[in-house]
């Protein structure tokens, strides 16, 4: 009878029991540009060493900058990383945001023989059609974003040429267009004669192999970012809701600590200074 009773005892408090390991086990709900989830899933497993039941959930097909900063706003998300300037509109809906860190922005191809690579007014003529071809003749197949992405606006900063270029590109007849960060760079690593925007950190972190392309005759490395040679770079921005959760802020702590900018640098990230 006593072992009776003491089953029921275990059934009745099984609810309780239930909602105390859900309790433990948190989830960190992440959005933002494409580039930044493999690099932030590689930084939450060394989180998890100090919150072992932390886990996260990284919204997938990627929300984009702009998407995530909505999503932040709505309370979908917990933490969003952009890839671009926050707007002042989007300022006011948000909490604390503060610079993560910058890789390097980078052309890459499947297969194109640049030799010593492009200059910028060779850039500016594959964009706006008037160079279609690589060094030994074969016809670049030029892969385009979005106007509103995150890419798209680092592209048009690299010089006034490329701003005007840009432009002409989305006008072309039968352009290829990348729908978000992985799609795009699925589209460089399989299409023969590609040339397209990705990054040297998502290269790194998802270990596709393409042929990166120099500019000006600066190789992009995380030394030449950093010495100044490379100047063009894509920054990764982490922005907070205005009332942050406990992981995320627990989170937010981690990625100032300098086991989280080791991991950065491992990868092609140069941490920001903060």
């Amino acid at each position: 009878m006593r072992s009776t009773t003491l089953g029921w005892q275990l059934i009745a408090s099984l609810p309780l029991l239930l909602v105390a390991i859900a309790a433990s086990a948190e989830a960190l709900t992440v959005g933002g540009t494409g580039s930044s989830e493999p690099i932030v899933r590689l930084l939450f497993e060394t989180f998890k060493k100090r919150a072992p039941d932390a886990t996260l959930k990284h919204l997938s097909p990627p929300l984009g900058s702009g998407g995530s900063v909505k999503a932040l706003a709505a309370g979908r998300i917990d933490l969003a990383v952009v890839g671009r300037p926050l707007r002042p509109d989007e300022i006011k809906r948000v909490g604390q945001q503060f610079p993560l860190a910058d890789t390097a922005f980078v052309f890459a191809s499947r297969d194109g023989q640049a030799g010593a690579g492009f200059d910028l007014d060779q850039l500016a003529r594959i964009y706006d059609g008037r160079l279609q071809a690589w060094p030994d003749g074969a016809p670049i197949r030029l892969i385009l974003r979005a106007a509103f992405e995150s890419d798209s606006i680092a592209l048009k900063r690299i010089s006034p040429a490329m701003e005007a270029a840009i432009s002409a590109a989305a006008r072309r007849p039968g352009m290829v267009t990348g729908d978000n960060d992985f799609h795009t760079l699925k589209l460089i690593a399989d299409t023969p004669g590609s040339l397209g925007p990705t990054t040297l950190g998502m290269l790194s972190t998802t270990r596709r192999s393409v042929v990166v392309i120099p500019i000006n005759g600066v190789v992009p490395s995380l030394a030449s970012l950093r010495n100044g040679a490379y100047p063009w770079r894509k920054s990764l921005t982490i922005v907070l809701p205005q009332q942050p959760g406990s992981l995320a802020e627990r989170f937010v702590a981690f990625l100032r600590s300098p086991e989280a900018k080791q991991v950065l640098q491992d990868y092609d990230y140069l941490p920001a200074r903060q």
